[in-house]
């Protein structure tokens, strides 16, 4: 990626008007010129001249009393014609249905963004987190059972960078941090097809996540059960939650024109 900013192709303004949107988008509230300024590293006039354009454009609107900025609806246009479009949420979102109303958890459907997970579906049967997570929500990739599922399908030394990048926190008592620990937790997602997560993001939860394979044989997103940690042990989470959302993940996949590969005989 870091070869991209140095085409002559890249367009650095456009660049940095997206960033604009991501601010603010991230903020999730009204914010105002200088919260702008300082995110992005940019000058008040700079700023300035990125809101006017955005909100002469109606993506963003400005409080003239307060000299704050927040984003219009409109913005949620460019995702609704994202999965009007896309074949992934339309194949998957049956299945997630199927699988919450079969076995009464939650079920979610990520792709990676970067050093984050991406929440493009969400079918929920319960609140078990105390942060809101809907579609378009974001988490880090390193410490939840989707981004490590993600990160398994990249290349080992492009999932060690993202990792390297990645502000590694401890979340909980359990998060693990070092990457080579994650380097070896990765590797073993990588050799069984799938992930376990117990209570690194949050200690009331614990998850499992699969690969959902496309057609050119590619992992192109993560599908996960996400359950109360009281209520499932590891020996309950292998026995029934494994299976679960191995056979989602590869029925999302068929679904997408995956073929498994033919054993040798």
């Amino acid at each position: 990626m870091a070869d991209a900013f140095q085409s002559r192709y890249f367009i650095n303004s456009l660049a940095r008007g997206l960033a604009v949107l991501g601010v603010l988008a991230d903020a999730g509230e009204a914010v105002n010129l200088t919260f702008i300024a300082n995110s992005l590293g940019i000058s008040m006039a700079t700023a300035y001249r990125f809101m006017y354009t955005l909100e002469s454009l109606g993506y963003v609107e400005r409080d003239p009393d307060n000299r704050t900025y927040q984003l219009k609806p409109k913005i949620l246009s460019l995702g609704h014609n994202y999965f009007n479009s896309s074949n992934l949420w339309q194949s998957a979102h049956p299945y997630l249905l199927k699988a919450c109303r079969e076995h009464g958890e939650t079920f979610n459907l990520a792709v990676l963004d970067d050093i984050n997970i991406l929440y493009i579906d969400r079918v929920k049967t319960q609140k078990i987190l105390d942060i809101n997570l809907e579609i378009g929500s974001k988490l880090p990739a390193y410490c939840t059972s989707m981004g490590r599922v993600l990160l398994a399908a990249l290349p080992i030394d492009e999932a060690q960078e993202r990792l390297r990048q990645a502000e590694r926190k401890s979340l909980t008592a359990t998060t693990v941090t070092s990457l080579e620990s994650l380097m070896s937790i990765i590797d073993d997602v990588r050799r069984q097809g799938y992930a376990i997560n117990s209570g690194e993001m949050a200690p009331e939860l614990r998850s499992v996540a699969a690969p959902v394979h496309n057609s050119d044989g590619k992992v192109a997103a993560a599908v996960n059960i996400a359950v109360n940690a009281s209520q499932y042990d590891e020996e309950r989470l292998r026995r029934e939650a494994v299976p679960a959302v191995i056979g989602v993940a590869g029925a999302i996949s068929l679904a997408l024109g995956y073929q498994e590969p033919r054993s040798k005989k």
